[in-house]
């Protein structure tokens, strides 16, 4: 930590976390954690440049074998002895009557699994775990727990690591069937009985790092935004709602349907990593090849439509927002091989449709298209393969493209990806990320607002809070505040004591890195942007109140954010211009 930090009175640099809460680096006794709010699942960019949902670990209620578990003659011991993180928090399973066995269900889509479990030897030197969805065990193994290996493997692939202190990490792979699975501890014989920790259902082949769950709400979301590696950034986001059906199960018939194509499932490695990304193949017809699913739009509401895809034999890919005839709506086609798009075309009396490319790697790119319809009508999130940037052409019968993780939302611009979904809608709640009571953390008289952002939507109509800082009475006319006004590009430093006493603003770019200050004291307010002096006002005066909550990523206005946040920091007295030169530098 730089000098300068070490005068902070709050430091928060996304990197430890757990449900509800994001850890301050300074103060480190706990004293500065912010809570974090977001009643749902969410996705991030990992240090790997994937797609991955967070929490990643599907079970809830991780390490209580007696909340969610079902199963014939179980013993249960709770909090037997202690846990591979040195709690005493083990349980400890056993048998009554008969042999055991304990099992937990979840919903998911069809895919690649793993299913791992903290096991220590008790009186039972093998022990079974098994994963089961559809009609058949996906994976099963049995492992010697006092010699530490994989004993035998009925199903799929397995794995064991030992973590010491008598404890192993027992794993089991394979692809599921069906969409509810069951994860389970079985055969325990009656008077054996083994000690078990940190249950795991996790997508994909390998057991990612284990991570505790309680309900899986609440957990924020650490993205390496810019495709992986480097150091993360806190995901804020607004609420929104994937409408599509199946959004990655392209070859569901009964949300999907096609035109002059077929879709086969499974032929690549898809963003998230597993191999469950479809080909979208043309037929022999000269025409436009593409799979579709209607959705009702309103007139004036605005929807971005959003896709990932990748070049197989077919470099270009159409995406098609609109109405049946192409009565209505929009299009835009992506050039899979160098990540470029052409002009959006509207139709049927709709304007100021745009879109939008990012690279996500390994040939991938997210294409978005919003659009607003003039009237109320059925829309279609269409794809379709292109050549030579027409959607209209000779097909060979064999030529396509690889999809994944289609979404359509009521938003002007794409948010993170809201999936997998199902048989239904999928929502993400807003990021919250806030605290209360910290009165001695935050300058009263004087200080100053430090925030390392990325600003992914900058320049549409939303009003957007970086940080808000407000007696705990509420905010009423007393308040700092860093944010974007509603149709503005820029972003606004205020300062409110029963009127505005200063007012300051600076025009910033989407998914661009900005380092921020704004410096507070009496007839001494001013703004530095990327270690520049943009904004300063000499009169005006601090309110004369306790400054108490601090609330970032949305506001008690109930607005909300779409930015990446790098760094949090307060000061109790305002730096020299000099430090706030030094403190906002890239």
């Amino acid at each position: 930590m730089s000098d300068l930090l070490n005068s902070a009175s709050l430091v928060m640099v996304p990197s430890g976390y757990k449900e509800d809460t994001v850890y301050s680096v300074v103060p480190s006794d706990g004293s500065g954690d912010l809570s974090f709010t977001r009643a749902s699942n969410g996705t991030r960019i990992n240090s790997a440049g994937l797609v991955e949902d967070v929490p990643w670990n599907l079970n809830t209620n991780s390490e209580d074998f007696a909340t969610g578990w079902s199963g014939a003659n179980r013993a249960l011991t709770a909090n037997a002895t202690t846990a591979p993180n040195g709690t005493t928090t083990a349980d400890q399973l056993g048998a009554t009557g008969g042999t055991a066995y304990y099992a937990k269900y979840i919903t998911s889509p069809v895919g690649a699994y793993t299913f791992s479990v903290f096991l220590k030897y008790g009186n039972r030197q093998y022990q079974q775990i098994y994963g089961y969805a559809g009609t058949a065990y996906f994976a099963e193994a049995t492992f010697d727990l006092q010699n530490g290996t994989v004993y035998s493997i009925q199903h799929g692939n397995a794995n064991i690591e030992n973590v010491g202190g008598g404890w192993y990490r027992c794993s089991i792979y394979g692809t599921t069937t069906g969409v509810t699975i069951e994860m389970g501890i079985e055969n325990i014989a009656v008077s054996t009985y083994t000690y078990a920790w940190g249950a795991q259902l996790n997508i994909g082949s390998t057991a990612k790092p284990y991570f505790p769950t309680t309900d899986r709400l609440n957990v924020p979301r650490l993205t390496y935004q810019n495709g992986g590696g480097g150091c993360p950034s806190l995901l804020l986001e607004k609420q929104s709602t994937n409408l599509v059906l199946h959004s990655e199960q392209f070859d569901n018939s009964g949300s999907w349907s096609y035109s002059e194509c077929s879709v086969t499932a499974n032929q690549a490695i898809s963003p998230d990593g597993t191999q469950n990304a479809d080909k979208l193949i043309e037929n022999s017809a000269n025409t436009i090849h593409e799979i579709y699913q209607g959705l009702t739009l309103t007139s004036g509401a605005t929807y971005t439509n959003t896709i990932y895809a990748k070049s197989a034999e077919r470099t270009q890919i159409a995406i098609n927002f609109v109405s049946g005839g192409f009565g209505q709506g929009a299009q835009v086609i992506a050039n899979l091989s160098n990540g470029t798009l052409g002009s959006v075309t509207n139709y049927g009396g709709v304007t100021g449709s745009s879109a939008t490319i990012q690279n996500m790697g390994n040939g991938w790119y997210r294409i978005s298209l919003t659009m607003t319809p003039v009237s109320t009508t059925t829309f279609y999130a269409d794809y379709s393969p292109a050549v030579n940037g027409n959607a209209f052409y000779q097909g060979n019968g064999t030529s396509g493209v690889y999809i994944w993780g289609a979404q359509i939302e009521a938003s002007s611009y794409a948010t993170s990806y809201i999936g997998p979904t199902t048989s239904s809608s999928a929502t993400r709640v807003a990021d919250a990320c806030y605290k209360t009571g910290i009165s001695s953390l935050i300058g009263q008289s004087e200080g100053v607002i430090f925030a390392d952002i990325t600003p992914q939507i900058f320049n549409n109509s939303a009003y957007q809070t970086i940080a808000i800082i407000y007696p705990n009475a509420g905010l009423g006319g007393t308040y700092f505040h860093l944010y974007k006004n509603t149709g503005s590009t820029n972003l606004f430093f205020e300062v409110w004591n029963a009127s505005s006493q200063c007012s300051m603003s600076y025009t910033m770019a989407n998914n661009t890195r900005y380092k921020v200050a704004a410096g507070y004291k009496n007839n001494d307010f001013v703004l530095y942007v990327n270690g520049v002096q943009v904004g300063s006002d000499n009169t005006g005066t601090v309110a004369s109140v306790t400054y108490s909550t601090l609330e970032m990523g949305y506001d008690s206005f109930n607005t909300d954010s779409q930015m990446s946040l790098s760094e949090f920091v307060l000061f109790k007295t305002r730096l020299t211009n000099a430090e706030l030169v030094s403190l906002t530098t890239i």
